[in-house]
């Protein structure tokens, strides 16, 4: 199979220049705008320089920290406005999410590459004709609102240093907005304006797009994904497959046959999906190189996904998720399949406890549980040659 681990490197490369032009922009400006505004605020007393600039730099910490939030309450306000219900709020790994019962609950989950998410539950599909582009576009627009207003309150206020936390509001605010309101291609994940161009593309892309979330709202009410409507799984035409938004659903098809303890299905799926140049964002290689190493390992023996778990872009996002279940059960299967290191593995395995009783999907960590024993199966099927050997 071809190793295709780096795919879009050059694309990746536009983005990561892309996002370096922006904030050296918005510095250049802060810069030129900043300086008349300090010798303002010093009023001649150059004393205080330092204790402002302090001041500023965890303004600025705060402001990022506070736009992520209003970014994420930007998706669930015109989300909300869209016809769109309640789903889920993640940030910073804390996610409140709506169970059964109608009532919010607390728990754990981290995602490599992004800060928070807001998840909800679309209105019927109707043929494609469902509202997305305000809820996608909800976060800038929330974070454009947030930094005019306190770039208001700053010029209306006389208090000094309130002034300069503003300024770090408005700050973040201008480069959370423009950050996820270009279109910059690369990255572990997509951001707004990419979703909202993917999406726009064609019916595939819509309708790949309501399964993803149709998906994550079924797993809000409990369901597994082999439970799931077999229709939202059925094959993508391949030219359509480029488009990460319809790609994810590809992805998704893996889990469900994970899922399904379909370990040659699984594996042939995720080879052919890691294969491909685009289409495939990086936190999902990641995840399915960990699913293809799992099958790999429990099929027969450690190959080339299982080597790739140590390359350095698959490193770094399970190292991001380091808490999350199915790196932990990857970890698990490695430490008893390929290593035979039963003490790293009871290690991994009381992680995963751990991370079990935080997750806010049960029914994953059923599935997480059945994997674990299909890999228990697995080790125990590899010793019994060597049993019967020194017994004889």
């Amino acid at each position: 199979m071809k190793n295709n681990n780096t795919p879009n490197k050059k694309k990746k490369k536009v983005g990561g220049l892309l996002i370096y032009i922006v904030l050296l922009v918005i510095s250049g400006c802060v810069g030129f705008f900043g300086a008349d505004a300090i010798d303002a605020l010093l009023g001649g007393n150059d004393a205080l320089l330092i204790p402002y600039l302090l001041l500023g730099f965890a303004g600025l910490i705060l402001g990022f920290v506070l736009q992520i939030i209003l970014h994420e309450g930007g998706h669930l306000v015109f989300g909300l406005m869209s016809g769109y219900s309640f789903l889920s709020f993640n940030v910073f790994g804390f996610v409140w999410h709506k169970g059964e019962n109608g009532r919010f609950r607390m728990s754990r989950h981290q995602i490599a590459g992004i800060g928070g998410q807001c998840l909800m539950v679309l209105p019927p599909y109707n043929d494609g004709n469902f509202p997305f582009i305000l809820y996608n576009l909800g976060g800038v627009l929330m974070n454009l609102i947030s930094a005019a207003l306190f770039g208001l309150l700053m010029f209306l206020l006389p208090v000094t240093w309130l002034r300069i936390l503003l300024a770090g509001q408005v700050i973040a605010g201008l480069i959370s907005a423009v950050t996820n309101g270009l279109p910059i291609p690369g990255g572990t994940v997509q951001n707004d304006a990419s979703n909202i161009l993917c999406i726009r593309k064609d019916a595939t892309a819509r309708r790949a797009f309501w399964v993803q979330m149709s998906v994550a709202a079924a797993q809000g009410r409990g369901l597994r994904l082999k439970h799931m409507p077999d229709d939202w799984f059925e094959p993508l035409p391949e030219e359509k497959l480029d488009n990460p938004i319809v790609g994810s659903v590809a992805v998704m098809n893996t889990n469900r046959l994970m899922d399904q303890l379909d370990f040659e299905g699984a594996l042939a799926e995720i080879r052919k999906l890691l294969a491909r140049e685009k289409g495939v964002l990086g936190i999902y290689r990641a995840l399915m190189t960990c699913d293809g190493a799992v099958c790999e390992m429990v099929l027969s023996e450690p190959g080339e996904l299982t080597a790739r778990l140590e390359d350095a872009e698959v490193s770094q996002v399970l190292k991001a998720m380091k808490t999350s279940p199915t790196v932990l059960r990857t970890r698990y299967a490695v430490s008893l399949l390929k290593d035979r290191d039963t003490a790293a593995a009871e290690k991994h395995l009381a992680a995963f406890e751990t991370a079990a009783r935080q997750y806010p999907n049960p029914q994953d960590i059923v599935s997480e549980r059945e994997l674990i024993f299909a890999i228990q199966t697995a080790a125990l099927r590899s010793t019994l040659p060597a049993q019967k050997e020194a017994a004889l």
